[in-house]
């Protein structure tokens, strides 16, 4: 089989530096990498990520790998649900599958607040994504740690736990997240 086409799915704030790191070392290894622009902050709506993902929709399928940040995990996993797309493999930074409340970010809270998976969607989901993992961290400022714990058993991923990388956006300042490169060559 050949190479798979990695898909980089950004999240509430845009493509964190991390992207940078994986389109260039994807692309670098051989990979196809896509890298769409998808709605950011209060402009975020289900239609708004499904409008871009339908541009790509070609570039879906079981020769594909995710790897979408924060927001841009449930927005995946809900494009893959609605067009009953199977990829090859998926891996989640910073993912949540319930609504939550961050405290003094009403801006974020407005857009996450909808957002939730059906228990259809839960069921489903896992046999869509193919092999999955699912990353987050012990510091996260935007996504509380029992909602991250609990994400890669909702979505049947291999938990993933990294100590000290943030939500792995642009206030986390990492730059490079190999381990995330080794999963993607293990799929």
């Amino acid at each position: 089989m050949s190479k798979p086409t990695i898909f980089l799915v950004h999240g509430y704030n845009g493509a964190p530096k991390i992207f940078n790191y994986f389109k260039e070392t994807f692309e670098k290894d051989g990979y196809k990498v896509v890298m769409p622009s998808f709605p950011t902050q209060t402009d975020i709506t289900k239609d708004g990520y499904f409008s871009i993902f339908d541009q790509y929709k070609n570039d879906l399928g079981n020769n594909t790998i995710i790897v979408a940040h924060s927001i841009g995990n449930i927005m995946a996993l809900k494009y893959l649900y609605a067009n009953n797309i199977i990829i090859r493999g998926y891996v989640s930074l910073a993912g949540f599958g319930e609504p939550f409340v961050n405290e003094g970010r009403d801006d974020l809270n407005s857009v996450i607040a909808p957002l939730r998976f059906t228990e259809d969607e839960l069921v489903k989901v896992p046999e869509l994504v193919g092999k999955a993992y699912s990353v987050y961290s012990d510091n996260d400022h935007i996504v509380p740690f029992d909602v991250l714990k609990k994400y890669p058993t909702i979505i049947g991923a291999k938990d993933c736990f990294i100590p000290g990388i943030g939500h792995m956006g642009s206030k986390s300042g990492l730059e490079e997240l190999p381990e995330v490169v080794d999963m993607v060559k293990e799929i």
